[in-house]
């Protein structure tokens, strides 16, 4: 029994009638597709962890003990948790110097692998009272007053269906959980000044203890300053060097240069990452080029037959389009469906492996994007197949006939 194809069922037809040809086109705009979605989505990623970060750190300058700037800086993008403390009243001290509009001061405690968490947590002691950093940001979702011994919690912190943190042995009221921010400020839990002698005396009951008790109450971390208009925040780190003695060896952190770094190092890889799409684009559409261009010959009968049943140029030119287009659309629809497996599910691994702010964009801007790629690998279809509608214009149907004989 034969089977009538019409005009508008060929297309799909000459793609099931040649599965391998097909087939490797398909695999070709996947491909295309998860480099061009899967690095948008990357990239995205990236800059909407970077505008985070930036809106979190607040302060223009951080005064930390001497030697550790480096793990001061790990604390702003994504480092590992770190215990360091000044062991002296440090903040009257600084805020003795010139040019300083705000001055607060935050204590940090690396904890132990906790029962929340497959990794260790950043505890960050700071005063709701004077703090012009975390308090902001924990206001806006939390509008009470942040009593002893009670924690706010970052946004990778699985907190128990009791609300409790469980450290050093002890379970922690949680009485707010923060919105994402992709830094490490999202590992972290937030307490007040006056629970860090009750964390350190947890400590000393389970593990070895994280400071002298003596040190507990006073123990400062860094002193966060925000500068008077008018002044820079090197000229005021040299004024603070210069106030007293025991400050003259202290480390300096500039939370604006600490974002111009990341942002370099962002610019980079972006860079690079564009490069390579670039390449990959252009070997994908010599690659669909050349399986195009070897359909010719093997279709010269198809098209002369087809034109001398009534066909118009016009015509195959469309069956041509369209073909190229189902096989756009299906490798677009299998490339941003693999993009999408290893985007979304492993979105937290692949920040802490970038070792930058990373944050991921909203469903609307995702979907976007998506739409986008498969647009783009329907263009990229149709451009490859441009080559064999310029040979359909070219000869007339018999001689083409004649020529497939």
């Amino acid at each position: 029994m034969s089977v009538r194809i019409s005009l508008a069922r060929l297309p799909l037809e000459n793609l099931r009638r040649r599965p391998f040809r097909t087939a490797s086109l398909i695999t070709v705009v996947a491909i295309l597709s998860v480099a061009f979605f899967g690095g948008s989505m990357l990239a995205m990623n990236l800059n909407k962890g970077l505008t985070s970060m930036e809106e979190r750190l607040g302060a223009d300058l951080m005064v930390v003990p001497q030697a550790t700037e480096s793990k001061a800086e790990a604390l702003l993008t994504d480092g590992t948790p770190n215990t360091f403390y000044f062991t002296n009243d440090i903040e009257s001290k600084v805020a003795k110097a010139d040019g300083i509009a705000q001055i607060t001061s935050q204590t940090y405690i690396s904890s132990l692998a906790a029962a929340c968490c497959a990794e260790k947590l950043q505890i960050i002691g700071f005063d709701p009272k004077t703090d012009f950093v975390i308090e902001p940001w924990v206001a806006s979702q939390y509008d009470g007053t942040l009593a002893d011994g009670e924690m706010v919690a970052g946004a990778n912190v699985n907190v128990s269906t009791d609300g409790t943190i469980e450290l050093y042995g002890r379970s922690w009221p949680v009485v707010a959980q923060l919105a994402s921010t992709g830094t490490s400020l999202d590992n972290s839990v937030f307490v007040n000044k006056a629970t860090v002698p009750q964390m350190v005396a947890a400590s000393a009951k389970v593990s070895k203890q994280v400071m002298p008790q003596e040190y507990a109450s006073k123990a400062v971390s860094s002193v966060l300053i925000k500068v008077k208009d008018g002044y820079d925040a090197h000229t005021v780190a040299n004024a603070i060097a210069r106030t007293d003695p025991q400050l003259s060896s202290v480390g300096f952190v500039y939370p604006g240069g600490v974002t111009a770094s990341t942002k370099t190092s962002l610019n980079t890889m972006l860079s690079y990452m564009l490069v390579f799409v670039a390449v990959l684009w252009a070997m994908g559409l010599i690659v669909m080029l050349a399986v195009f261009a070897s359909s010719v010959n093997e279709r010269k009968k198809e098209f002369a037959s087809l034109r001398i049943m009534g066909a118009t140029r016009g015509m195959l030119t469309s069956v041509v389009i369209r073909e190229s287009m189902v096989t756009g659309l299906a490798g677009g629809l299998i490339g941003v469906a693999i993009a999408s497996l290893i985007v979304f599910p492993f979105n937290g691994y692949i920040g802490k492996q970038l070792q930058l702010p990373y944050l991921q964009i909203g469903i609307g801007m995702s979907l976007c994007l998506a739409l986008i790629a498969l647009v783009f690998a329907v263009i990229t279809a149709v451009l490859a197949s441009l080559f064999v509608v310029l040979r359909i214009g070219r000869p007339e149907a018999y001689l083409t006939l004649r020529e497939g004989e």
